[in-house]
């Protein structure tokens, strides 16, 4: 049941992080509205979110970021490993005649 939480709770941070980020590309790159599929203006405004994908200044939030969820996967991970440990390890049995 725990590794169930964690793993949706690290699925949910990296797919929040990569939406965010797709957001905050399409914004950047001033991509209105992508439903014109069949016309010519298409081409520029994916050249636009080409060029900023090759821009420092985009990729310089979503590093800060990646390594943040990085950091929180790693935290989750042994956070949930030593609940798991503590839970199946071998529980100690007083000595008989012994009360503590």
């Amino acid at each position: 049941m725990v590794a169930l939480i964690v793993q949706f709770v690290i699925v949910g941070m990296w797919a929040s992080m990569f939406v965010i980020h797709t957001r905050r590309l399409i914004r950047l790159a001033q991509v209105e509205s992508l439903t014109q599929w069949g016309e010519r203006r298409l081409r520029p405004k994916l050249n636009r979110v080409w060029w900023w994908l090759g821009r420092e200044e985009y990729w310089r939030a979503v590093q800060i970021d990646g390594a943040r969820c990085m950091q929180m996967t790693l935290i989750m991970f042994l956070m949930a490993w030593g609940i798991y440990s503590l839970e199946n390890r071998p529980r100690k049995q007083p000595a008989p005649g012994r009360l503590w």
